[in-house]
C-alpha cells in the first residue's frame, strides 16, 4: 500500500458489545474520576505527566513532557476524517464525532513524551507480557482500573486516562507510540472513543470504540510499522525512530471552554509548575528530572522553576527535608514512622502574571501551605495554614511520606490523585494517614505562629531553639532568599584591639509581637574569653532589589524596638544596649516589620572604640 493511500486509509472500527458476564460502560469509565477539584484540562495534564514519569527509561537522564495545542491543517483534518470515517452505528457518540470532524479548523491537544518506554507490551489485555515488560498498551487502551505495576509509582493508566476522553468533546483520542513488545521494537497507532452505551439491532453496546486493523476474530489491533509512521506523519505527529521511544497522544476537539490557544498553554504551564515543581529542581549536573515544553498560540517555552514564585521556597523546604533538617512525623498507636515535614520561608516575590482565561490562579498570591507528596515526589495537594504576621514574607512546607507506608497514602488517593482521604482506608493504614494529616496541620500552626515574646518564660524553649524549630532565617539580604543564609551586614567585634570578643552576624530567626507590634527577631551570638561589658548598637536597613542595602529614609522606616535575652526578656528598649557577656551569650534584636520591604540588620560594637 502506498504512502499516499496510507495517509487516507480508513481504519476498521470495533464497537464493544456487552459480554454475558457484564462490562463497564463508557459512561462508567468517564465518571470514574468522580468530582475532582481541578478542571478537566488540569486533570489531563496531571495524570499524563504522572504516567510519563512512571514510564521513564532511566533515573539518570531527564524525561521530556511536551504539550502542543494546535489546529489541524486542512490536509491533516482530511486525513483524520478518512481514518475514522467508520462511525458508531447510532447513539450520541456518532453525533458528536460527526460534529467534531466537521469543524474547520479542528483543534487538538497533543501530549508527547520522550525518554520513556512508550506503550509497550501485548496489544491485547488477555495476553501475558514478556518477562521484564509491562502491559502498558493494554492498560491504556483496554483495561480500566489496573493496579500500579511500578513500585512507588505516581499513578495508573486505568482511571487517569478517562480524563482525556472527558476533555474531548467527542470523547476521542489517538495514540502513536514507539516501544517494545516481546523484546522487539514496534511502532503502533490506534484510536479510541468512550461515549454513552446504546442499543443497535438487538445488541447492547458499552459505548467504548476502537479504530485500528481488524484481525480474523474481529478484534481491532493497532496499526503497526511503516503504515503507523505514515499515518502519524499525515496527522502532524513528529516521526519517532527506533532510538526515540515514547508516546504522542491526540485529544481530538478538546473543550477549551472559550479559551484561546495561548490561554490554554498558560493554564497548562501554571498547572505543571504548581504540581510538578519537584521534577524541575536541577541536580548537580544542572539537569532536572523532567523537562516541560509548551507550544501553541504563539507560545514556545520551557518551564523554569525560578520563574514561578514561590516555588523556589518550596524547593528549599524539600532540600531541608532531604537533608534531615525537617521534623519527623510518627504514629504512636501503632508505632510507625510516617514521613518528614520541613519548612522554608522568604520575601514574597511578585507572581508571574499568566492569562489563563480564568480569574483564579492555582498559585496563591501569598504562600502559606505544605505540599503533600509520596516518594514519587509529585504534589498530591496543598494543606493550607495561617499566614505570617507580615505580608512581605511567605512560607512553604513539604511533607514526604516514608517508603514503608507509601502504599497507605497511595490507597488514600481518589482516582484523580488529588487528595488523601483516610476514610478510604481501614485499620492501620487509616490511622497512618489520619495521624499524618493531623500532625502536619499542627506543625504548620506552630511554624506560622510562634509564641509571642511576652508569653515566653525562662522555662520555655529559648528563642535560639525556636529559630532552629522554625527552620532558619526569615529576612535575608545580599540577594539571598530569606532562609538561605545569615545576613552579611553585621560588623564583627573581632579587631586588633581585642580579638577575644567575637560577635556573629545577625541571623533572622522568626517573627514575634511586642505590644501588638509585628517584629522580626534577629539572633546574635557573642563569644568572650572572659566576662566583659559591651555596648552594642543596631541599625535596620532596607534590602533593595538585587540584594543591596540602604539606610531607610521613608516616612515609616523599620525601627529597632529593643534588645532581648535568650528567654525573651526585654533587656532594653531602643537601638543601643549594654550587654554583660559571659563565655557564650545569646541576645536578640526586635525590629518593626514593614509590609513593603525586606529588612536586614547591622550591629556595631561601640565598646571597641572606647
Amino acid at each position: 500500500m502506498s504512502g499516499h493511500l496510507d495517509r487516507h486509509m480508513k481504519l476498521d472500527l470495533q464497537s464493544e458489545r456487552y459480554a454475558p458476564t457484564g462490562n463497564i460502560s463508557g459512561a462508567g469509565v468517564r465518571r470514574s474520576l468522580g468530582t475532582p477539584s481541578l478542571d478537566p484540562l488540569q486533570i489531563v495534564v496531571r495524570e499524563t505527566a504522572q504516567n510519563v514519569w512512571d514510564a521513564r527509561v532511566s533515573d539518570s537522564s531527564p524525561v521530556t513532557f511536551r504539550v502542543h495545542v494546535r489546529p489541524l491543517t486542512p490536509k491533516q483534518n482530511e486525513s483524520l476524517s478518512s481514518l475514522i470515517a467508520s462511525l458508531p452505528a447510532t447513539g450520541r457518540s456518532r453525533e458528536l464525532l460527526a460534529q467534531s470532524l466537521g469543524r474547520k479548523p479542528l483543534d487538538v491537544i497533543e501530549l508527547s513524551d520522550f525518554g520513556t518506554s512508550g506503550l509497550g507490551g501485548p496489544a491485547r489485555a488477555d495476553q501475558e507480557p514478556a518477562s521484564g515488560e509491562r502491559p502498558d498498551f493494554a492498560n491504556f487502551f483496554r483495561n480500566v482500573g489496573s493496579p500500579r505495576d511500578r513500585e512507588l509509582g505516581a499513578g495508573t493508566y486505568g482511571y487517569g486516562k478517562s480524563a482525556m476522553y472527558r476533555l474531548s468533546r467527542c470523547g476521542t483520542i489517538l495514540a502513536y507510540t514507539q516501544t517494545m513488545n516481546a523484546g522487539r521494537d514496534v511502532t503502533r497507532l490506534m484510536g479510541a472513543c468512550i461515549g454513552e452505551p446504546y442499543q443497535h439491532k438487538r445488541h447492547r453496546y458499552t459505548g467504548r470504540h476502537w479504530w485500528g486493523i481488524a484481525d480474523k476474530d474481529s478484534i481491532v489491533d493497532p496499526l503497526q510499522g511503516v503504515r503507523a509512521h505514515s499515518v502519524a506523519e499525515s496527522l502532524g505527529f513528529a516521526r519517532r525512530e527506533r532510538d526515540q521511544p515514547g508516546t504522542s497522544i491526540f485529544v481530538v476537539d478538546p473543550d477549551l471552554e472559550e479559551r484561546t490557544h495561548a490561554q490554554v498553554v498558560n493554564a497548562v504551564a501554571e498547572c505543571l509548575a504548581w504540581f510538578f515543581w519537584p521534577k524541575m529542581i536541577e541536580h548537580a549536573d544542572g539537569q532536572p528530572s523532567m523537562k516541560f515544553e509548551l507550544l501553541g498560540g504563539g507560545v514556545d517555552r520551557v518551564l523554569d522553576l525560578n520563574s514561578f514564585a514561590p516555588l523556589e521556597i518550596f524547593a528549599e523546604a524539600m532540600n531541608r527535608a532531604k537533608q534531615g533538617k525537617g521534623t519527623r512525623i510518627s504514629c504512636e498507636r501503632p508505632i510507625q514512622a510516617l514521613g518528614t515535614v520541613a519548612f522554608a520561608r522568604g520575601p514574597r516575590r511578585p507572581r508571574q502574571i499568566l492569562d489563563t482565561g480564568s480569574e483564579r490562579s492555582l498559585i496563591p498570591q501569598s504562600s502559606a501551605c505544605v505540599a503533600l507528596m509520596r516518594p514519587a515526589e509529585l504534589v498530591v495537594k496543598y494543606l493550607s495554614g495561617p499566614s505570617l504576621p507580615s505580608d512581605m514574607v511567605e512560607y512553604a512546607g513539604v511533607f514526604i511520606c516514608d517508603d514503608e507506608v507509601e502504599s497507605s497514602f497511595a490507597d488514600a488517593e481518589p482516582p484523580a490523585h488529588d487528595d488523601w482521604i483516610p476514610d478510604f482506608l481501614d485499620g492501620r493504614a487509616r490511622s497512618f494517614v489520619r495521624v499524618a494529616l493531623r500532625k502536619i496541620a499542627s506543625a504548620i500552626d506552630q511554624y506560622a505562629a510562634p509564641p509571642a515574646v511576652n508569653e515566653l518564660t525562662a522555662e520555655q524553649q529559648s528563642l535560639a531553639g525556636l529559630g532552629d524549630a522554625l527552620g532558619g532565617v526569615l529576612i535575608g539580604q545580599s540577594g539571598s532568599r530569606a532562609g538561605e543564609r545569615e545576613s552579611s551586614g553585621a560588623r564583627s567585634a573581632s579587631s586588633p584591639v581585642n580579638k577575644k570578643i567575637l560577635i556573629s552576624e545577625p541571623l533572622a530567626i522568626g517573627f514575634t509581637t511586642i505590644q501588638k507590634l509585628s517584629c522580626a527577631l534577629f539572633l546574635i551570638r557573642i563569644s568572650c574569653a572572659s566576662p566583659s561589658e559591651l555596648k552594642l548598637s543596631a541599625q535596620a536597613l532596607i534590602v533593595l532589589e538585587g540584594g543591596a542595602t540602604t539606610a531607610p529614609d521613608e516616612d515609616a522606616p523599620p525601627k529597632v524596638i529593643g534588645w532581648l535575652d535568650s528567654t525573651g526578656r526585654i533587656i532594653t528598649a531602643g537601638a543601643t544596649a549594654e550587654i554583660s557577656c559571659g563565655n557564650k551569650t545569646l541576645v536578640h534584636v526586635a525590629v518593626s516589620v514593614r509590609d513593603d520591604a525586606a529588612i536586614a540588620l547591622v550591629v556595631d560594637n561601640l565598646s571597641q572604640s572606647q
